[in-house]
């Protein structure tokens, strides 16, 4: 769920609480009417503003995700497909431009401890194996870019990094769980999910898809 849409929720509670409190008070000191009256006048504009509410809320929650996002598919045996991503040095990745290699994708965060070990590893795997037709891209789910690059900066990653977007934290939220690994084989295929930290032994597992 995204910002917007926590924002836009606390928007519709708010009206839904304070109409039928409000209401009656204008009607009374701003209009002069008979508080009895001006209660019941307020009744029904609480039905009305609650179905008002009722309908945005129901359209809130049916918006659909982004374009590239709804069509993203990481799922194991079928053929990847994900938006293009903007990495911290302001190019753009594309999986199309990476067909016929190795594609790693990962997610991670800053403050992850899980990432914080497994990162290593997959840059250890990624020095080792980049010229057999390897390529890793990564995904920071930090809210602040000076964050991402200072991390990698710090730390000397070779692999690719960029900050997730409106478009890529929905991909990510299609699943549970921190740092997230996908592989891609050769022919765009999905051949491996990993939902939680890897150990060293897993990372080195994944060569055989080389």
């Amino acid at each position: 769920m995204t910002a917007a849409i926590v924002l836009e929720s606390i928007f519709y509670l708010v009206i839904v609480v304070a109409a039928p409190l409000v209401y009656p008070l204008y009607l009374h000191r701003v209009k002069g009417m008979e508080k009895s009256v001006a209660y019941q006048h307020s009744r029904l504009f609480a039905v009305l503003a609650a179905g008002v509410v009722l309908l945005g809320a129901f359209a809130l929650w049916l918006r659909p995700l982004p374009a590239s996002a709804a069509t993203a598919q990481l799922e194991i045996g079928k053929p990847a497909q994900l938006p293009p991503l903007t990495l911290l040095d302001g190019s753009v990745w594309r999986l199309s431009d990476h067909r016929g290699k190795v594609v790693i994708l990962e997610f991670w965060h800053t403050r992850c401890p899980f990432c914080n070990r497994q990162n290593p590893v997959l840059n250890a795997f990624t020095q080792r194996h980049v010229n057999r037709g390897l390529s890793v891209v990564t995904v920071s789910i930090d809210k602040k870019k000076a964050d991402a690059e200072a991390y990698m900066k710090s730390h000397g990653y070779i692999f690719a990094a960029g900050l997730a977007d409106e478009t890529w934290h929905a991909v990510y939220n299609q699943r549970k769980g921190l740092p997230q690994l996908f592989l891609i084989d050769r022919q765009g295929i999905v051949r491996a999910v990993e939902l939680r930290e890897m150990f060293p032994d897993d990372i080195d597992a994944l060569e055989k898809f080389l």
